[in-house]
């Protein structure tokens, strides 16, 4: 499954945040490569993607003055999903939907394995934390964020100008009673800037999801494989008040009417179509420079590996022990593993394809060029000294600066009682210079989620993870040790030293004091000295952690301002070098990309087919977890019971399919589209051989791998008996039994 943001996985979100934004440039633009922004669909070349099976016009796809396919593909969860009927059904991926599966199961009723269906609108099941994100308009604002900004500009003062534009974007566009929020975003590394208006709608319900043993078939064994035998979709429905605004859960809600929904196709497809994709991609990182690629793929990378596999550990013998808790993690552990070998398997890739050295051979030639020419030489001669110069001071301090946040959110408490310490330390500073993030709206937003997060936490979890990231700090060279943790554990040896970690790390996560929502809030009232005087470990070693990170804060504002200035840059003079204009790389914001459906080589000796069929799917049963074929699958092809959604005159029911289309995680649930903009297939994963994507385009063996349509109709009708559902949806290319029963 491609990676996606998981509201439980709390500990690596820092130490990867510090290194999405260390990465590089492309090496070259290969065939279908490009995530492009809709406003630039119209620059491409009509008469290409005609030939290649585009059968409509461009506004079709984005029209700025219209409606068009973008009003129809939304955010929806960790992934994308997409309007399928004018009462805002939407489809989506069984994996974007699963936490909330996760959310509403109980002993009683695992949603999460079983699957769950409603069998009327009355029945659907609020989808505990998900919204659906629709983009209203984007727009090149470039001139308005970067006037009055020259090359003569310092680096802070250019950060702190581009900052307070941005948020008088924001503020100014925003609508909280309509949902509508305002984003603002650089592209290629800061060259240009976009403004993305959105409207938000809380009130989402689950309308139907496979069993796991449809929605996740082959579990990890063939996670980011080909062949994939997987269902991995699910239906969800938006909701707004009667009055049509946006509105929290309600009985009295009624379904959401969008602008646009996609027709499906039932006509199939087959090696050689065309094929595109529209979808809110993660992030990539495609055009930065080498000393990035070796950051990431020697320290940061495997450094995140290793925390993900010892919280999977961690929480995998935890489940053991309590069938509840099993059901409760299982979401967490299924978005921890996903990541954990897209990161290993990136890791691979970026080395075995010698990334590193063929983007130092790059920048050789780039010195080269910019060397021949005075006035090159003038305006971009710095370019590549000043970022190495900037790797150089941040690589010496990694150790240290990618632990202490870690610690910081190694347990729910200590980032509490953290930002507690931030929250009074803002107060007693001017009015004009506190954090707004700080304030009265932060700590009210802290304050109404402390009930959820304490209900969340898994203590086993935390105390293993502190426990092991102490003795990580104990590894660290004598120059990088962390004082927090020095003091207290740097006098002790071995055994003596682990087992008072461990001691301290369960005094931390277990503390009965503020085990409570009510005392746990009570902290954010606290001011500094109030604190001190408690005198509590936990929040003695919360505001020391702080404190660390703090004085780290200006090394790392330094890096970012310093790649801020550069890179933009480097973009540019690349861009010029070449001669083309790049697309911007992914950061969550609507992209189109299109390609063609096509297998590959693997390696030495194998084909792979492009398709993937019903017959596949019981070839693999086992009978157990994750090759466990429902039994009523099994009898339908025993019966050859495939209705109107076989292929091959009746033999068959397809599965999966592959494509040269460019997607990364965040594209989960993405509709795949015929030349006529007819939704084939649900975008759900990437193949392994085509991992390390966020870096470099990989044409000859990356492929999206996507859930055949007439699968996600067979099952829904024949397998769930939800057929009710395909009357609200427009089914192009349908048989005529079909089209009589809908």
């Amino acid at each position: 499954m491609q990676p996606r943001p998981n509201r439980h996985v709390r500990s690596t979100a820092l130490a990867i945040s510090l290194f999405i934004v260390i990465g590089f440039l492309p090496l070259q633009v290969f065939g279908d490569e490009g995530m492009l922004m809709p406003d630039k669909i119209a620059q491409l070349s009509w008469d290409k993607l005609k030939r290649r099976g585009l059968k409509i016009p461009f506004t079709d796809i984005y029209n700025p003055a219209g409606v068009s396919l973008k009003d129809a593909v939304v955010i929806v969860g960790g992934g994308t999903g997409e309007f399928v009927s004018a009462e805002g059904l939407l489809l989506t991926n069984h994996h974007v939907a699963f936490d909330a599966l996760v959310a509403a199961s109980s002993q009683a009723n695992d949603y999460g394995t079983h699957g769950f269906t409603a069998k009327a609108r009355a029945e659907e099941m609020p989808a505990r934390g998900y919204t659906v994100t629709i983009t209203q308009d984007l727009k090149d604002v470039t001139g308005e964020i970067l006037s009055g900004i020259s090359e003569t500009t310092s680096p802070a003062d250019r950060v702190r100008v581009i900052q307070t534009k941005i948020r008088e974007m924001v503020i100014g566009g925003a609508n909280e009673a309509e949902g509508i929020s305002v984003s603002v975003l650089p592209m290629n590394e800061g060259l240009t800037y976009y403004k993305f208006t959105y409207q938000e709608l809380s009130d989402v319900r689950i309308v139907y999801a496979p069993p796991k043993s449809i929605g996740y078939f082959g579990g990890d064994p063939d996670n980011f494989e080909w062949p994939r035998h997987c269902g991995d979709f699910a239906f969800m429905r938006a909701y707004v008040g009667a009055d049509g605004k946006p509105a929290d859960y309600s009985t009295a809600n009624v379904p959401y009417k969008p602008k646009k929904f996609l027709a499906l196709s039932m006509g199939g497809i087959k090696e050689g179509d065309f094929a595109m994709v529209m979808g809110y991609p993660g992030s990539t990182r495609r055009y930065r420079e080498s000393y990035s690629v070796a950051y990431n793929q020697d320290i940061a990378m495997p450094f995140s590996i290793d925390i993900y596999d010892r919280q999977i550990e961690a929480l995998e013998d935890a489940g053991k022990k309590d069938a509840a808790l099993r059901i409760k993690l299982q979401s967490t552990i299924f978005s921890l593993s996903n990541e954990l070998k897209n990161l290993r398997g990136s890791v691979t890739a970026m080395r075995r394809a010698n990334i590193v050295e063929r983007k130092r051979a790059e920048e050789a030639a780039f010195t080269t060029w910019v060397n021949a020419d005075p006035a090159r030489k003038a305006k971009y001669g710095e370019v590549l000294p000043a970022l190495d110069k900037a790797y150089q001071a941040l690589t010496p301090t990694a150790p240290h600066d990618l632990l202490v946040p870690q610690l910081l959110n190694s347990s729910d408490l200590v980032a509490i009682a953290s930002f507690a310490g931030r929250v009074a330390a803002e107060k007693e500073k001017p009015e004009g210079e506190r954090n707004p993030a700080l304030g009265e709206r932060g700590v009210s937003r802290v304050r109404a989620q402390i009930p959820g997060i304490l209900a969340g936490r898994t203590l086993t979890l935390e105390r293993d993870l502190l426990t092991y990231l102490l003795r990580r700090a104990d590894e660290l060279p004598a120059n990088q040790k962390i004082e927090a943790v020095e003091k207290r554990f740097g006098h002790l040896k071995d055994e003596a030293r682990s087992r008072a970690e461990e001691d301290f790390a369960r005094e931390i996560v277990d503390s009965k004091r503020y085990s409570s929502a009510d005392t746990l809030s009570a902290l954010l009232d606290l001011s500094i000295a109030q604190q001190r005087d408690l005198r509590e470990p936990l929040l003695e070693f919360a505001a020391e952690l702080s404190a660390e990170a703090a004085r780290a804060q200006p090394r790392q504002q330094l890096f970012n301002a310093t790649v801020a200035r550069w890179r933009p840059l480097l973009v540019q003079a690349m861009s010029e070098m070449r001669g083309v204009k790049p697309y911007p790389d992914a950061n969550r914001t609507l992209r189109f990309t299109y390609g063609e459906v096509k297998g590959y080589l693997p390696h030495d000796a194998a084909v792979y087919l492009p398709f993937t069929t019903l017959t596949g799917v019981v070839d693999k049963d086992t009978g157990r977890e994750p090759f466990d074929v429902p039994e009523k699958l099994k009898q339908l092809y025993r019966a050859r019971d495939f209705g109107p959604y076989a292929m091959n005159g009746g033999a068959d029911v397809p599965v999966d399919f592959l494509s040269t289309t460019d997607i990364i995680g965040g594209n989960s649930g993405s509709p795949i589209m015929n030349g006529r903009g007819e939704q084939v297939g649900i975008v759900f994963d990437g193949n392994y051989e085509g991992l390390g994507n966020d870096f470099f385009y990989n044409e000859p063996k990356g492929r999206t791998i996507s859930v055949d349509i007439r699968y996600v109709l067979f099952l829904l009708d024949k397998f769930a008996g939800a057929g009710y559902l395909l009357k609200e949806m427009d089914i192009r290319n349908a048989p005529a039994a079909l089209r009589r029963a809908a």
